[in-house]
């Protein structure tokens, strides 16, 4: 299984595509690396991986605390998933890429622009969250529960609500959710510091300063996401926003 040891003993797993047809060195190909929703990993990615491994150098990691990766007991802000990145594609010898996140992927690399604007050739950004932008009280009830009731029980209450929205003919979907959310780690929601971390600055006050091009997705039955796509997109230069109809959270499962 291929692993980046990015210090400090964490290892991040991750999944490369290289096309086979392309002559030429994998290092003169620009990849896209993805970045998966919390509690998940990265096999949410597989639509994508189908439909565009053969034209493209596709990497896939899995952030720490999640799928195969190193789930220490502290490390899970923002900032520090930040750094992660950016030490995992120092260590593969990436010098720029195309980035795309969902969620809390999308937050990830959103505030990774901020900080290396100079290696994301694009930025592609799926029913993203964004510092500064509040969300409701789902995950602070979830963190409240893991406290009283302990971690399993919260598990099993974040599992309901992520696949609760789905009907029994999307249950391939729900069953893909099922499976990542139960063997996630839950180190994230058990690290003491969690709700500690300092706050990040506040994205919306800063998103003229993105210069390279960004293209946004969103559903329009994601009532949290939504309307943060057209706030991020009015306010981002080069930036083009296409909202799915009738498509929830996981618009990259729905309708990949």
């Amino acid at each position: 299984m291929p692993y980046a040891l990015i210090g400090n003993d964490i290892k991040l797993y991750y999944e490369e595509y290289i096309p086979q047809q392309s002559g030429l060195a994998t290092a003169s190909i620009t990849p896209i690396i993805f970045l998966h929703g919390f509690t998940l990993d990265h096999r949410m990615w597989q639509p994508q991986v189908d439909f565009l491994k053969n034209k493209h150098r596709l990497i896939l990691v899995d952030a720490r605390g999640h799928g195969k990766s190193s789930a220490p007991d502290t490390g899970y802000s923002r900032a520090d998933r930040i750094e992660d990145l950016n030490n995992f594609v120092e260590t593969l010898g990436i010098s720029n890429f195309h980035l795309v996140g969902l969620s809390m992927g999308g937050s990830t690399a959103i505030g990774y622009i901020f900080k290396y604007p100079e290696k994301v050739r694009s930025l592609t950004l799926a029913s993203t969250s964004a510092a500064g932008f509040k969300i409701g009280s789902k995950i602070s009830r979830i963190d409240r529960m893991v406290k009283e009731k302990g971690l399993e029980k919260a598990r099993g209450k974040w599992i309901q609500y992520a696949v609760n929205y789905y009907p029994e003919h999307r249950n391939e979907i729900k069953e893909s959710l099922k499976l990542m959310m139960q063997e996630h780690s839950g180190a994230p929601w058990l690290d003491e510091k969690r709700g500690k971390y300092p706050l990040p600055k506040n994205d919306l006050e800063r998103l003229y300063k993105i210069k390279a091009p960004v293209k946004i997705f969103a559903g329009s039955e994601d009532k949290i996401f939504e309307p943060l796509a057209h706030i991020l997109c009015d306010k981002i230069p080069n930036c083009d926003v296409s909202i799915f109809e009738g498509i929830g959270h996981m618009i990259n499962m729905e309708s990949p």
